[in-house]
């Protein structure tokens, strides 16, 4: 697969080690930019081997390890940031963002944050595929917004209605046309993936997890999870 590196002069940055504009750095900043758009796992990996023989990236390599962490960390929040400009929900990304920085943190070698880095890109393009916003209209995106930041609480699809100031039935007809699935489905599933987040933790217990999204007792939540992942949440964890 080729990679395309065209990219207009005036996007270039000044390199850190060199008197010219470091231009390669900037187009390959760009590839993977636009790797996260369109998509594609593989490219990013093709991208990642590019990656190796560019000098200023080279450089930055042979830095002091705990350097090297910041670098990488900032690597990460830019691609967040550039994924949420590409439509991936705020908190997921931001949540992302937060769970590489504590990997970032805790590692101890140099292969670790290269894999952190390709393993952020490949997150970034799963999330982006399930949740991307962009092709949405702008009453389903605020819908969508309003979901993921009030995922802590119990919502009814009026709630999400409304908050954005639109007609309930109006809004659950055209949820279902754009998104293909029913307003009320998104909202338990939305949650239902944050859920497993916390189960992986192993920090919570699952009453503890049911409160916090906001379900009446942990009854109700198991039943809600089952009917989505025909399992119940230990058994979900367990395979």
């Amino acid at each position: 697969m080729s990679i395309d590196y065209s990219i207009s002069k005036d996007l270039s940055i000044r390199s850190e080690y060199d008197t010219d504009y470091s231009e390669r750095s900037t187009k390959l900043m760009h590839a993977f930019q636009n790797s996260i758009t369109s998509g594609d796992p593989e490219q990013v990996r093709k991208i990642a081997e590019v990656a190796e023989q560019i000098k200023d990236l080279q450089l930055v390599m042979s830095e002091d390890f705990e350097v090297l962490k910041l670098y990488c960390a900032y690597s990460v929040a830019a691609l967040t940031e550039i994924s949420i400009k590409n439509g991936l929900p705020k908190d997921v990304g931001e949540a992302m963002k937060k769970n590489c920085f504590y990997k970032i943190a805790h590692s101890h070698h140099k292969d670790e944050l290269a894999n952190i880095n390709i393993t952020v890109f490949e997150e970034i393009i799963q999330s982006i595929k399930k949740y991307s916003m962009k092709q949405y209209s702008l009453v389903i995106r605020m819908a969508i917004e309003f979901i993921h930041n009030n995922k802590f609480k119990f919502l009814f699809s009026k709630d999400v209605a409304n908050a954005i100031s639109v007609n309930r039935s109006y809004l659950s007809k055209r949820f279902k046309e754009e998104v293909g699935e029913t307003l009320t489905d998104y909202i338990h599933k939305t949650k239902m993936d944050f859920a497993i987040e916390l189960m992986k933790s192993n920090i919570y217990h699952y009453n503890e997890i049911a409160e916090v999204l906001g379900y009446q007792n942990y009854s109700y939540f198991s039943r809600i999870f089952k009917k989505y992942y025909d399992l119940s949440p230990a058994e979900y964890i367990k395979k």
